[in-house]
């Protein structure tokens, strides 16, 4: 059946996260102004996208490093967003400040010259592929858990049957709660597909369960 087929290319939302290796199609010519490359540097740590991206970063920085950026004007920050990139000792306390909350995986000397310059791409990983960001994994992971609860309650709705029109909103929130919890804690570094058959084994156990209290 359709619904079957398209389990089998869900994934569950951990195992995306530990897909670090996921290809992208990024065009690193693209990046030519510092301003580029300092909204692309924040997507790939995961800093807040969206309006007021400006305003964030530098309420951020005042916050965390309030002895360097104090007097740090939102005119500044804007224009390091468009042509303008600060001066290296600038750079290293940025990325200082930022290294309190963001986790860096990439080489940060390159990242450094690479804001500043452009020239060599630095989020790369160890095979030579490009990195997926942390925004981008958030996404992936947003949306796999989207079609997840999607299909495991079409497959809920299937298993349970006739049963379906007499068992509660309750009851059926419980039972797809658990066949989704169970769906995530299969997921591992190895197995990133949870067979449509284990779902169903959930589901009628959790069902059995709740029929024979």
């Amino acid at each position: 059946m359709a619904i079957y087929a398209a389990l089998e290319d869900i994934s569950p939302p951990e195992a995306v996260e530990r897909s670090m290796n996921t290809k992208r199609n990024i065009n690193t010519e693209t990046f030519e102004l510092p301003g580029e490359r300092l909204n692309h540097l924040l997507d790939q740590i995961g800093f807040k996208q969206g309006r007021g991206r400006v305003t964030n970063f530098q309420n951020y920085l005042t916050e965390k490093s309030p002895n360097l950026f104090s007097d740090l004007k939102y005119t500044t920050v804007r224009s390091w967003f468009q042509e303008h990139a600060p001066p290296m000792r600038k750079i290293d306390a940025v990325i200082q400040a930022l290294k309190k909350e963001y986790q860096f995986h990439h080489d940060i000397s390159l990242i450094k010259t690479w804001w500043k310059m452009g020239g060599f791409y630095p989020f790369i990983s160890d095979s030579g592929e490009l990195s997926p960001s942390i925004t981008d994994l958030q996404k992936e992971v947003k949306d796999k858990e989207e079609k997840l609860q999607f299909l495991v309650m079409s497959l809920v709705t299937e298993e349970t049957g006739e049963l379906f029109k007499s068992l509660s909103s309750q009851d059926l929130v419980k039972l797809k709660d658990k066949v989704v919890k169970f769906a995530n804690e299969f997921a591992d570094p190895f197995e990133i597909e949870c067979p449509s058959e284990y779902l169903r084994m959930a589901i009628r156990d959790e069902l059995s369960a709740i029929l024979g209290r």
